[in-house]
């Protein structure tokens, strides 16, 4: 089967100018075509029942039928990016699996990160099918990727992202992808060497250089921190020192 390279998405928000927005910022990416653009989760239900959509923009706050709800009903639902001026529900949407969440007003910044991390995922599902499995030691870490059984050294390993239903491994000069989830990865590190510092980021606490506010610094990358893990991070990295 030949990959996709186009990509249909669907927006739903009960605002019109909310609606236009995304629309406008889509045109920068020529891979994903708007197929329809409806203003309740109740006009989406009815879309889709009869169309395919690879990603869904979905308001949160909505008359009749809440983005979230909308979302609880679907039994096999596509992609999914919430946008919501309301970000007390953006732990909830991420238990429920999305990409993203993109708080208004939506900058073309931020939106730009989503769909490139969307578009990523698209990507990987074309080249990896086959679900991976973990193998870790106090040392190494044994991953299948591609039909290939790969050794990674614990000590070359920057930090693990989280994307999706995959995770990508940085190590100083190489990058793996496999397909497993994030936590399924970190429950195979066996060694205490590793911090999960946010929810989509596992980090080598040796190769930290410095922590500055809610970000990390490692090699060249800056990886960021979630409120509640600043002041645990911070601690184990003490003791690191001491």
């Amino acid at each position: 089967m030949e990959a996709k390279t186009k990509y249909t998405c669907l927006i739903v928000d009960d605002e019109a100018i909310a609606r236009q927005l995304i629309q406008r910022h889509l045109l920068q990416f020529p891979s994903i075509e708007v197929a329809q653009s409806v203003g309740s989760a109740i006009e989406a239900n009815d879309y889709l029942k009869t169309h395919e959509v690879d990603l869904l923009f979905l308001d949160i706050h909505m008359p009749k039928l809440s983005g979230l709800d909308f979302l609880k009903s679907l039994s096999n639902p596509p992609k999914v990016i919430f946008t919501t001026a309301y970000s007390e529900f953006a732990l909830e949407g991420f238990e429920l699996n999305v990409i993203d969440y993109l708080l208004k007003p939506i900058t073309i910044e931020r939106f730009t990160k989503a769909v490139t991390k969307v578009l990523e995922i698209f990507k990987l599902e074309n080249q990896i099918k086959e679900p991976s499995s973990v193998n870790s030691t106090n040392t190494s870490i044994v991953i299948k990727s591609s039909h290939q059984l790969i050794k990674v050294d614990l000590c070359d390993i920057l930090y693990i992202e989280g994307l999706h239903k995959y995770v990508k491994i940085i190590t100083n000069d190489k990058k793996y992808t496999s397909l497993i989830g994030l936590t399924a990865f970190e429950k195979e590190l066996v060694t205490e060497t590793f911090y999960r510092c946010h929810r989509s980021y596992i980090i080598n606490l040796e190769k930290i250089k410095l922590i500055d506010g809610n970000q990390v610094m490692i090699g060249s990358f800056n990886i960021p921190i979630s409120k509640n893990n600043r002041a645990e991070l911070i601690a184990k990295m003490g003791k690191k020192i001491g």
